[in-house]
């Protein structure tokens, strides 16, 4: 029996546990490239990212918020075409709608996190982002 087993026939399962839990698993991502980018794909898998929305209710400035640009550009880069025009249009990205042609994820890619750092430097100097490390947590 697992260590983990164990202790989650011990205790009971709470948020607090399973931060503990993602950031040891973090810990040892950050010293492991191999298991760095086997636990993108697994968070990718199991859905977790659709915490922050999914299709174009997701929140680009949360995820660069919470993970960083990184993370973000992890996320978009699973998005086709379709779903990385719809989210340009919905966040309002491109009003001049200069992207109509564009047929390069890449590009649009690169348009939303432009825009997205830009929106959550202004929001952090209105103060309206005020999303803490614990709220975020399980992404550590």
């Amino acid at each position: 029996m697992s260590e983990t087993s164990r202790k989650s026939e011990m205790e009971p399962v709470t948020g607090a546990w399973i931060a503990d839990a993602l950031r040891r698993i973090a810990e040892a991502a950050n010293t492991n490239p191999e298991l760095a980018a086997a636990t993108r794909e697994a968070i990718f898998e199991t859905g977790l990212f659709d915490i922050f929305g999914s299709g174009e209710r997701t929140n680009p400035v949360d995820i660069l918020d919470t993970g960083g640009e990184d993370a973000l550009r992890a996320y978009l880069t699973k998005l086709d075409l379709a779903p990385l025009r719809a989210l340009v249009r919905a966040h309002g990205y491109d009003p001049e709608r200069e992207t109509a042609r564009w047929r390069s994820a890449p590009r649009f890619i690169d348009l939303i996190v432009e825009k997205a750092k830009l929106q959550l430097e202004q929001e952090r100097k209105t103060g309206a982002a005020t999303k803490s490390l614990a709220e975020a947590a399980w992404m550590l």
